[in-house]
């Protein structure tokens, strides 16, 4: 089967579409409206930390992860982002931050006190844990008691914390957290993920027994019309999707 031609932006474009000041209305209320949804799905849930991936790869899940990460934090909770893509990392480079230190340090056990791993107020009520320098076992490490203590550590320390992992039909990483996370929440890019590639994420999912908590589906075209960025075009109508409507 012939792959997907890359549609990834460069990083200097994917950091204007980081949430900020100057983003339209419109994409503010359509962020606001899926974390209201999240916050719905993580009701029952003890641990509010949720796994953030794609169905394949360059469908926005490392943008998207940190703009719902700054729209949790919008609200005064306190947030953590994880990035736990230690294979192709972006959120160092999305947020200008030095990535010597991070998370594989931790999990690898060159750094024991986490506390001098994150980087603090990265955004207001936003903490940031880098993936640090690319492991050669990233499934290992992330499959360790170490990993565990630091969820642990976490959800005692945060109100939410949000893991951005490799895209879930393409290695396991995102799977192996099932256990220790509220559940996964699905980037789905119009245009480009395919039925296929949901049921077959969907299919990984239910194996491993991971709850899906729903899809936000990016890149929709929105009646109000279109924004752009130079030529890249930034359509604002996002959803939010529960997992029982893609059944």
């Amino acid at each position: 089967m012939a792959k997907k031609k890359s549609d990834r932006l460069p990083i200097s474009m994917s950091r204007k579409f980081i949430l900020n000041d100057d983003t339209q209305f419109a994409i503010k209320e359509a962020y606001k409206a899926a974390r209201t949804n999240l916050v719905f799905s993580l009701a029952s849930s003890e641990r509010k930390i949720v796994v953030v991936t794609s169905c394949g790869p360059s469908e926005g899940k490392s943008t998207n992860c940190l703009n719902m990460a700054i729209t949790m934090a919008e609200t005064g909770a306190s947030v953590l982002l994880i990035d736990c893509d230690m294979r192709k990392p972006v959120q160092h480079s999305l947020l200008r931050l030095d990535n010597k230190v991070g998370l594989s340090s931790v999990l690898g056990g060159i750094v024991h006190d986490i506390s001098k791993a994150i980087n603090r107020e990265v955004r207001t009520h936003l903490d940031v844990l880098t993936s640090g320098p690319i492991p050669p076992n990233p499934a290992e490490l992330i499959s360790g008691s170490i990993m565990d203590q630091l969820l642990e550590l976490a959800s005692k320390h945060y109100d939410y914390v949000f893991i951005d992992t490799p895209p879930a039909t393409v290695v396991t990483d995102a799977l192996l957290l099932n256990s220790r996370t509220a559940g996964i929440m699905f980037i789905v890019k119009e245009g480009r993920t395919t039925h296929g590639e949901i049921n077959e994420a969907l299919e990984k999912a239910r194996m491993t027994d991971g709850k899906v908590l729903g899809f936000l589906k990016v890149n929709c075209t929105g009646k109000g019309g279109k924004g752009g960025y130079g030529s890249y075009k930034y359509k604002y109508k996002y959803n939010y999707y529960k997992y029982s409507e893609y059944k």
